[in-house]
């Protein structure tokens, strides 16, 4: 299927690894010019790499978008690189803290906050102008199933990520008008490293032996029985790719406000 990607300049946000980074490559593979960011410069630079391999052009931005300055120089960055923004994609996010509600403080709530929900509205407001001068763009927010069945083991993520799910719409209805499509993935259990890390962690303080596991094995190992997936397998990074890089496209010229499930199946309501 051609996407009509070629051409468009897109902005990752936490796109050092994981799904930012598989959203990446898939629109360079696509034929769209990235600007990508992430706190970790390190990964960052490596995942520049990697796009660069495939012939694509890219812009590693080095930034905290947990912080208002660090939304404007990941947008400003882009503008300066590529002279427009056709495709922001905001992913970055993550839960930190303690476990369960009566242990986390006002502090992890604002992060949790600020990663996962403030990044988004500032992104948004930096490149919003842009795509109304040039009379169209996409926005693709990353939020999650923890927004639509929370998990009691991180409620600050689970309320910014829902409130990710009706800013969504608000844009959506806000600027549709103007040819800027605005919609939402929920992707459920994703093997990242973020999530292998988690579960080699809790598998540890469990008394089970880690050292032998692959990255898969652990999330399979810990997960697998508490998450079981009626499609009988853990989600990859390239699923959730895929579909952000559809909504991205010509293809979807008619789909905007919509939120959807990534999660083979996980989420039972309706």
């Amino acid at each position: 299927m051609e996407l009509g990607l070629s051409s468009r300049i897109a902005i990752v946000t936490g796109a050092s690894a994981g799904i930012g980074r598989a959203i990446a490559l898939r629109l360079a593979r696509e034929g769209a010019s990235l600007a990508i960011s992430a706190r970790g410069e390190e990964r960052l630079r490596e995942a520049g790499a990697e796009i660069q391999s495939i012939g694509a052009n890219v812009e590693a931005i080095p930034a905290d978008v947990a912080t208002a300055e660090g939304c404007r120089s990941v947008v400003e960055g882009a503008l300066r690189r590529f002279g427009r923004v056709d495709i922001l994609v905001n992913n970055a996010g993550g839960g930190g803290g303690p476990p369960g509600f009566l242990a986390l403080t006002d502090e992890d709530w604002q992060h949790a906050f600020d990663l996962n929900l403030m990044s988004a509205v500032r992104c948004s407001r930096s490149a919003i102008p842009h795509m109304q001068s040039q009379g169209s763009g996409r926005i693709v927010n990353i939020s999650s199933t923890s927004a639509i069945e929370p998990d009691v083991v991180v409620c600050h993520y689970n309320a910014a990520k829902a409130g990710l799910v009706n800013l969504t719409k608000t844009l959506a209805n806000s600027y549709a008008a103007g040819g800027i499509l605005v919609n939402c993935i929920c992707p459920g259990l994703t093997r990242t490293p973020a999530v292998e890390d988690a579960a080699r962690q809790r598998l540890a303080e469990s008394g089970e032996p880690t050292e032998s596991l692959s990255g898969e094995e652990l999330v399979r190992a810990y997960f697998g029985p508490r998450r079981p997936i009626p499609v009988g397998r853990i989600g990859e990074p390239e699923d959730i790719a895929g579909i952000v890089a559809f909504l991205c496209s010509e293809q979807a010229s008619w789909i905007t406000g919509t939120c959807i499930n990534v999660d083979g199946g996980w989420v039972k309501g309706i």
